[in-house]
């Protein structure tokens, strides 16, 4: 008697499936200059209504494995979170003022401790609005969740901050790995949890470029400078400037040739090449973390396999930068132009309404222009750049997922992230 065939059972297990976005980003135009006008007209309030708006534009086309994403939040959720989480912010900065007016020692530290009390309230804001956003989001009708502990999290980024600062900055990359394990260990698709193997080590040689780069010579310059005055800045150093604006000053002469003027004028030379240098390598080192974080990640047999490369994140902003350049030129040519024709005909009343005309126009233009080139150029080519370097491994291992009945996140969860913010209307990234 014959064996019937057998069949590979691991053949769908071990396919690959693609990860796709729709690259002719149709409609996006529109949706960016509603989102700015009408958020112009409302003093911001319809802010909520264009994010929710973008993102279910982002999500719907992006396909995973054959499936679009879905997101399912409103702009009412959004708004009404906000207006919760500012009033309970008001009486936080209440007592915060209180504090250091009842403590006169307190006084003195008043910024810091607004600052130190704002981070930890932004970093547990920041969990609960990524909480949110994946309680809204679907895929094959199965929605995503998070759980763990919004406290916890913001206790671990104060500690990793703390080591970042006792390190001079050398700790950066496991706080950025400790905190991705974190979030995507407690992240829930269905009733499966994701798990990543990211660690800090295989961001340190990208981070260590940045370091070597931009956070050392400042240190060094700000360290020399600090030696040479003592560790103490003269209250006369700079002088109210003769004949200048109420406030205006002017660097004291009498310290010319001092080291603490060498060593200052250092200083702010290394911040004019480092500074640069650091905008240059940003792209460079959030392209190999994002990479690093994605290829980290899994769903119990099923992987993410990344191949992003660093020049992916460069072109965008390099588009978006000589755009931003070009619309500069032309506008002050455009209004040059005018003006002088107006001067050549002897309308010097109407130069100066050109003038100002012009400036009007060139700032409401130019800010909407940008609105819409940046969701364009930048979130829009970010976002595809990760998703179509993306693909699933062993895809198959979805078909088994299971939907879930847990409950959905309020809208308070982001409402905190906004008004605080820290929140993000998109994130590039899983």
């Amino acid at each position: 008697m014959s064996q019937p065939p057998m069949t590979d059972t691991r053949s769908g297990m071990d396919r690959s499936g693609p990860i796709t976005f729709d690259r002719t980003l149709k409609g996006l135009t529109g949706i960016a200059v509603r989102g700015f006008l009408l958020s112009l007209v409302t003093f911001g309030i319809y802010r909520f209504w264009y994010i929710t708006e973008l993102r279910r534009y982002f999500w719907n086309r992006t396909i995973v494995d054959g499936s679009p994403g879905e997101y399912t939040g409103t702009g009412k959720e959004l708004f009404l979170g906000f207006l919760v989480a500012v009033a309970i912010l008001i009486p936080v900065y209440v007592l915060i003022f209180i504090a250091t007016i009842s403590a006169p020692w307190l006084a003195a530290f008043g910024s810091v401790l607004s600052f130190l009390v704002l981070y930890v309230l932004g970093q547990f804001a920041i969990y609960r609005g990524r909480r949110y956003r994946a309680s809204r989001t679907l895929w094959r009708g199965i929605r995503l969740g998070q759980d763990g502990s919004a406290i916890t999290y913001a206790l671990m980024a104060i500690g990793w901050s703390l080591l970042t600062l006792l390190t001079l900055g050398l700790a950066f990359p496991f706080m950025r790995a400790s905190l991705e394990r974190y979030r995507i260990n407690h992240t829930l698709i269905g009733s499966s949890r994701m798990e990543s193997t990211a660690r800090g080590r295989s961001l340190l040689l990208p981070w260590l470029a940045f370091y070597v780069v931009v956070l050392l010579p400042i240190a060094a310059a700000l360290i020399a400078f600090l030696v040479a005055a003592d560790f103490t800045i003269p209250d006369d150093l700079f002088i109210p400037k003769e004949g200048g604006k109420p406030g205006e000053t002017e660097f004291n002469s009498d310290y010319e040739g001092t080291p603490i003027a060498t060593f200052g004028e250092l200083f702010l030379t290394t911040l004019g090449i480092t500074i640069p240098l650091g905008l240059l390598l940003i792209p460079f080192y959030r392209a190999r973390e994002t990479r690093l974080f994605m290829n980290a990640a899994s769903l119990g047999p099923v992987r993410l396999s990344s191949t992003l490369k660093a020049r992916q994140f460069y072109w965008p902003y390099l588009v978006y930068l000589l755009s931003v350049i070009g619309f500069v030129l032309i506008l002050g040519l455009v209004i040059g132009g005018g003006g002088l024709l107006l001067q050549a005909q002897g309308m010097e009343s109407g130069f100066h309404w050109a003038l100002l005309f012009g400036m009007a126009f060139g700032y409401l233009g130019g800010a909407l222009f940008f609105a819409v080139l940046y969701v364009r150029v930048i979130t829009a080519r970010l976002w595809a750049a990760v998703a179509t370097t993306t693909v699933v491994e062993n895809a198959g291992g979805l078909d088994a997922v299971l939907a879930s009945s847990r409950r959905v996140g309020s809208g308070l969860n982001e409402g905190l992230a906004d008004a605080l913010d820290v929140g993000g209307a998109l994130e590039v990234g899983f």
